[in-house]
C-alpha cells in the first residue's frame, strides 16, 4: 500500500499577506481619487511633464499633467495589492473561491463590455471604456470578499448557537 504525504497546498503567485492592508490603505482612496480626476479634471498644479521639444500653435512647450496617470496607477497597483495577497488562512477552500470569483469577474465584465458596444457611443463610449480598465479587478475584489464575509458570518453564526 502506498502511503500519501498530504500537505496544505501552497498557493503559487500570491504575494505575502501584509501587502493587502498596504492595498486597501490606498484602494479605496484611489478610487474617489481617480473619480474626481475623471469627472472634475482635475489636475494636480505643477505636476506636468514637458514633452519632447514639442511646440504648440501658441508657441510654449507642450506639456502633459500627470494626474491621470497617477490615479490610474494608484487604483491598478493598491487594486492589485488587495486581490491577489494571500488571506491569513490560505486553504483549498479560499483558492476555489478565489478562482470561481475571477470566473465571474470575467463573465460580469464582458457581459457589461457587449452591453457597452452595442448601447453607448460617442464621449460615452470612451468614458466606458477608461472604466473598463478597472471593473474586472473591482469586480473580483467585491465578488472575492463578500464570499470571504458570508462564510465567516455563518461561521459564527453556527459557532455562537
Amino acid at each position: 500500500m502506498v502511503k500519501q504525504n498530504f500537505t496544505r497546498m501552497q498557493p503559487r503567485f500570491l504575494l505575502p499577506h501584509f501587502l493587502k492592508r498596504i492595498g486597501w490603505t490606498f484602494f479605496i482612496p484611489a478610487l474617489a481619487f481617480g473619480i474626481i480626476v475623471q469627472h472634475n479634471e482635475y489636475e494636480i498644479p505643477g505636476f506636468a511633464l514637458a514633452i519632447g521639444n514639442g511646440i504648440l500653435v501658441s508657441g510654449h512647450p507642450l506639456k502633459n499633467n500627470l494626474t491621470n496617470e497617477l490615479a490610474v496607477l494608484m487604483i491598478l497597483i493598491s487594486g492589485f495589492f488587495v486581490a491577489f495577497s494571500k488571506e491569513k488562512i490560505e486553504d483549498e477552500w479560499v483558492s476555489k473561491v478565489r478562482l470561481e470569483s475571477l470566473q465571474w469577474s470575467v463573465y460580469l465584465n464582458y457581459a457589461l463590455l457587449v452591453l457597452t458596444v452595442l448601447f453607448v457611443y460617442d464621449e460615452g463610449f470612451f468614458l466606458v471604456m477608461i472604466y473598463n480598465m478597472f471593473t474586472m479587478l473591482i469586480f473580483f475584489i467585491v465578488r472575492f470578499h463578500y464570499v470571504l464575509h458570508i462564510k465567516d458570518r455563518l461561521f459564527n453564526k453556527t459557532e455562537s448557537a
